[in-house]
């Protein structure tokens, strides 16, 4: 929506807000369903550009055509564990770069941790 279209409705009386701020959700969960909008998008996407139907990508996946439509059509019945199976039978470097976001994300300060020795090398320790 425009700035325009946005000041008529607010001077018609309407409250205008997120769909966050309407159904009373925390940051979170706001992010959680945009998230969850935004892969089914996604699948749709790799799938096409991967040159294969909706069949062929369930087949892929274990799975059912119509369970890949409710996918792409962002049905809100479907897990994020459906969703990230079909991504990653659609295009095998999604799970290299996820795996890139989890080593990111799991990165924190620089502490020292303890170091690893294998059993053979402690003999010589003590």
């Amino acid at each position: 929506m425009n700035r325009a279209q946005r000041q008529r409705f607010e001077r018609a009386g309407w409250k205008v807000g997120t769909a966050g701020e309407l159904l009373g959700l925390t940051e979170a969960e706001e992010a959680l369903v945009e998230a969850k909008l935004r892969l089914g998008e996604v699948v749709r996407t790799l799938r096409m550009r991967k040159h294969l139907s909706q069949a062929a990508l369930a087949k892929l996946m274990g799975s059912s055509q119509p369970r890949v439509a409710k996918v792409e059509n962002r049905d809100p019945e479907v897990s994020l564990e459906l969703q990230m199976k079909a991504i990653f039978a659609a295009s095998p470097d999604a799970r290299r770069d996820f795996n890139g976001l989890i080593k990111k994300w799991s990165k924190g300060p620089e502490r020292s941790r303890p170091t690893l020795v294998a059993a053979g090398e402690m003999r010589g320790r003590r």
